[in-house]
């Protein structure tokens, strides 16, 4: 099997680094000093925020698309993923008008710009700095290179360890599970409320499902998309994502997605018009299968060959409503009431939310005293009962610690899109690929909610433990 080629696409050296960090920074503080100042003093109505937003846009994007101009694939760099990734999960909503800030001030949209760009210049100083040493038991998962058979044996065992998840509910019944593809995200048998129990541990299991789509890839790469075993693991992944689907998360189908995406893009030894056309499709394709996950995960697919009713006429109005806009989350919005609050009104949380965050993918029955809460709520304060709302990382590290939390979890994050460009230039394997692959997603994800960086990464874990083990089973064979 041909190694990959690490190619321009990092541009890993310290020379690219020096060159993309200065015009990030540069561009990020001069994106963030126009928007504050554009920013009007009733920023309330649908719209008022649009060139704010659209200025701090491009302030962000200009270094991400200057390196690609140069080389495409550095577009794919995790640095890169993370000066882009605030415009998805807090400005796209804003560049389309999709709601208000009412009882939001204008300084408290100031401060939330500002802390944007605080963020996303953190960053880039963490990342030009020498990476962190990589765990040990990380470079060996990718040492070495397999067969297509083995990336295939691999493939199968995510599949099934992934289905766990939902077959143990069901007690192995496939007619069971289908059943319940076509109901709404709250009806299946593998749901589960807060404060799991035992039942905590399968959902641990999904992680192996994650990697499938990005081994798929891997072996239509190596065997051609006609191949017995890439028509097999395209069924799978497919089977699996259905399943991923149905619980109507659209962050879980965007990081699968993406991360299947990352990896075919770089895996391309060169780019041609051809692969960028079919990335901006697949990209179209992912947002498009995103929105319709939205419109549809409170009734379930199965309205759509009758085997479900729709409630009422709630469901008509909401999917025209939704049709207008690509919705992503209010975050940005939730963030200014993040702003409003703390510390206002509510003292910073510091290091409980770290903690929290650390601790939740742990089954309770471990550990049945866990914190259950960061030591904030913002639908408590706001006295809504029976909902949960998302504010980025930007927002969760303002709640720790306000500007100096959000500067020291942008340099984290930098320091982690370093570590994952490093393990990519001292391993050429197909493993340490799908590993960036996984790295960078999580990233972009985590952009979100730390806790998406944290769950996503067990899928690194994934990737290492079924690695090994075939590692030492290949191994065993030759003695």
């Amino acid at each position: 099997m041909t190694q990959i080629n690490p190619d321009l696409f990092l541009s890993a050296s310290s020379a690219a680094k020096t060159r993309s960090a200065p015009l990030a920074i540069l561009s990020t503080a001069i994106a963030t000093t126009l928007s504050i100042l554009l920013i009007p003093e009733d920023p309330s109505s649908e719209g008022a925020l649009f060139y704010p937003a659209l200025v701090m846009s491009a302030g962000l994007a200009a270094a991400p698309v200057a390196a690609a101009l140069r080389h495409p694939k550095a577009l794919l760099r995790g640095e890169s993923l993370l000066t882009l990734a605030p415009i998805y999960w807090l400005l796209l909503d804003l560049l389309q008008g999709v709601y208000g800030m009412q009882d939001i001030t204008a300084d408290e949209v100031r401060q939330a710009f500002l802390a944007i760009g605080i963020f996303v210049m953190m960053v880039w100083v963490g990342v030009i700095q020498r990476p962190w040493r990589i765990p040990q038991v990380v470079i060996s998962s990718v040492s070495q290179e397999f067969s297509i058979n083995t990336y295939f044996a691999l493939a199968v065992a995510c599949f099934f360890i992934g289905m766990l998840k939902f077959a143990v509910p069901c007690n192995f019944n496939v007619f069971e599970m289908v059943q319940y593809l076509g109901q709404d995200r709250w009806a299946a048998p593998w749901g589960r409320g807060q404060l799991g129990g035992w039942d905590a541990f399968l959902d641990h299991l999904q992680y192996f499902g994650y990697l499938l789509p990005v081994l798929t890839v891997v072996i239509v790469r190596r065997g051609g998309l006609r191949n017995a075993r890439s028509i097999i693991c395209i069924t799978m992944s497919i089977v699996i994502a259905l399943f991923l689907a149905q619980s109507g998360s659209r962050r879980v189908i965007g990081v699968v997605g993406g991360m299947a995406l990352i990896l075919w893009v770089l895996d391309q030894r060169r780019l041609r018009i051809k692969h960028l056309l079919a990335s901006v499709a697949a990209v179209v394709a992912l947002l498009v299968a995103l929105q319709f996950m939205l419109e549809y995960r409170n009734v379930g697919l199965g309205v759509l060959v009758g085997k479900s009713e729709m409630q009422s006429g709630r469901f008509e109005k909401r999917q025209i409503l939704e049709e207008q806009h690509l919705r992503v989350d209010d975050n940005f919005y939730r963030l200014c009431q993040i702003i409003q609050l703390i510390p206002e009104s509510y003292g910073f949380v510091y290091h409980r939310y770290l903690i929290y965050v650390i601790v939740r993918p742990v089954p309770r029955v471990f550990w049945p005293g866990k914190p259950v809460d960061a030591g904030f709520d913002l639908p408590t304060a706001l006295g809504v009962e029976g909902v949960s709302y998302s504010y980025s990382v930007i927002g969760e590290l303002y709640m720790s610690l306000g500007l100096i939390g959000i500067a020291l979890g942008g340099w984290f994050y930098g320091r982690v899109a370093a570590m994952a460009s490093a393990l990519l230039a001292r391993r050429t394997t197909q493993g340490a690929l799908v590993i960036y692959s996984i790295v960078v997603m999580a990233l972009f994800s985590g952009v979100r909610s730390i806790l998406e960086l944290i769950l996503v990464s067990y899928v690194v874990l994934a990737w290492v433990g079924l690695s090994h083990l075939f590692i030492k089973l290949r191994h065993a064979k030759v003695k």
